[in-house]
């Protein structure tokens, strides 16, 4: 899956950061057994360079943060004059059959797969920080 800007028709209103995955990294994505969740990873992240280029890399693994700290170190994560565009984070929720996906837009679009599992995951998205007060 290649994440687009391009929202699903029902995007979550509100104002979202990844400041927490920056600041914190891996630490920012801790579980929370008392919602079922028990793993968030990040899926994909997508990178820019606010100069002449706009140059925009998009990481995608399995785990992008274990796979860069395997390729040095979590500080390659965000590579110097570099912000993040987006993230697809992927929630791994007890008795789940399949995770579910929070893809975020900063600073307005945030869509939640699948619909029935909003919730949990808008609680605990608001709870590490990456939902702004509006």
């Amino acid at each position: 899956m290649i994440a687009t800007p391009c929202p699903t028709p029902s995007p979550e209103q509100g104002r979202y950061t990844l400041g927490p995955l920056v600041e914190r990294g891996q630490d920012a994505l801790a579980p929370d057994l008392a919602l079922g969740i028990r793993e968030v990873v990040v899926q994909e992240l997508g990178i820019v360079w606010d100069n002449v280029y706009q140059e925009v890399v998009v990481r995608r693994a399995s785990n992008v943060i274990q796979c860069v700290e395997a390729g040095g170190s979590v500080s390659d994560l965000l590579p110097r004059g570099a912000r993040p565009l987006f993230a697809v984070l992927r929630f791994h929720v007890v008795g789940a059959g399949r995770p579910y996906l929070a893809e975020i837009w900063p600073p307005h679009i945030l869509t939640l797969t699948p619909g029935y599992a909003a919730e949990v995951m808008r609680t605990w998205l608001a709870a590490r920080g990456f939902v702004l007060a509006t």
